[in-house]
């Protein structure tokens, strides 16, 4: 089973952190779009919860820090690793610092 269990400061406001969870997602839909079968925002999108081919993952944004937590069970080894490897980058690079 692949798991994914990452959590860090994201240095943002609120509604900045939000957009780039959303980012995140427009990312991982395509990078792995044939996998990704739905995604289902909260009201205030800070929250987002993603399921697909043998996946789900929640996303969120508090005031401090970025979440992902998921399991990745029916994709096992074969495909997990690099799903959940591919996630924590994308989430990663959207919340790095850009230049102003």
């Amino acid at each position: 089973m692949s798991d994914i269990n990452l959590s860090f400061k994201h240095g943002r406001t609120q509604q900045e952190a939000s957009a780039r969870l959303g980012e995140a997602v427009a990312e991982a839909q395509g990078r792995f779009g044939a996998l990704v079968r739905q995604v289902d925002w909260n009201a205030d999108r800070n929250r987002v919860h993603l399921s697909g081919a043998g996946f789900v993952v929640d996303a969120w944004v508090d005031a401090q820090e970025v979440h992902l937590v998921g399991d990745i069970p029916i994709l096992g080894r074969l495909l997990g690793g690099p799903l959940a490897s591919g996630l924590k980058q994308i989430v990663h690079h959207a919340f790095q610092k850009k230049p102003t």
